[in-house]
């Protein structure tokens, strides 16, 4: 009797994953149907764009991961030099900012290609993909949410256990974590208004480059601001942590680097 409930279960599931990968299929093919299809010229003349765009920022892509292996330097010092630290992370900005105004003026230079029935067609796939993007994110987080306070607790067990913190030490961490995060709540807000804004700014029909590069300018700022408050975290973080504790913690660059990209104190 279970072998028999075992094989309609089998079955049932063999059932439901081929009808599901049936529907899959016809999705794909009616977004095969909507695709964008370019003419020779328009092909051409988004080479040509994409050329345009490589060549005009291949040295600034170089010189930007130059700065930021630098800034990995500055930031594995045994003493933080905040003036130079600064100074690189503008040197960084301005050449995120060149990068975007960049790409800015390929897409610009570009949106007058398609006809209003291509636009038609890139807009659907790329709400598509949005919500694609939106359900495989959700179907992650269903997977992992069950597991997720388990992996927290770990991490945070290594850590302790890798720099030997104390009671003490843990908690003056969650208190970093509370005070970084207030202080960085406006701009971390503003920045997704900004960021909404400038696709609003990008999708429009007759895009206004000057409102354009203007919310760009804004969001540099900020981008400048919200590194530099990561800075002063970690210069805090430092604080609390003994001549031994800090030794270790520098000790093992490729560690701290993912510590650093999460923020160390999340770990507590």
């Amino acid at each position: 009797m279970k072998t028999k409930v075992t094989t309609c279960i089998v079955v049932a599931l063999m059932l439901l994953s081929g009808v599901s990968q049936a529907q899959q299929r016809d999705r794909a093919q009616r977004m095969q149907k909507t695709m964008i299809q370019l003419t020779d010229a328009q092909k051409e003349e988004l080479k040509a764009a994409k050329v345009q765009f490589a060549k005009a920022t291949i040295d600034v892509k170089n010189e930007l991961n130059e700065l930021k292996t630098h800034q990995r330097t500055l930031m594995s010092a045994e003493k933080l030099d905040e003036t130079k630290i600064f100074e690189n992370i503008d040197n960084i900005t301005a050449l995120k900012k060149q990068l975007m105004e960049e790409r800015i003026n390929m897409r610009l230079a570009t949106s007058g290609l398609l006809d209003a029935k291509q636009r038609l067609n890139r807009d659907m796939m790329m709400n598509h993909r949005k919500m694609k993007g939106k359900h495989v994110n959700c179907r992650k987080g269903q997977m992992h949410r069950g597991n997720r306070k388990g992996q927290f607790e770990k991490r945070k067990k290594r850590t302790v256990n890798a720099l030997g913190l104390s009671e003490g030490q843990q908690e003056k961490m969650r208190n970093l974590k509370l005070e970084h995060k207030k202080a960085t709540q406006n701009l971390r807000e503003e920045m997704q208004e900004l960021r909404l804004k400038q696709k609003h700014l990008l999708n429009d029909e007759n895009p206004n480059k000057n409102q354009i590069f203007s919310n760009l300018d804004r969001v540099s700022v900020i981008q400048n601001q919200l590194a530099k408050e990561r800075v002063a975290s970690q210069k805090e973080i430092r604080n609390i942590l003994d001549e031994d504790q800090l030794v270790l913690f520098l000790s093992r660059p490729h560690k701290m680097n993912k510590m650093r990209r999460k923020g160390m104190h999340r770990v507590f």
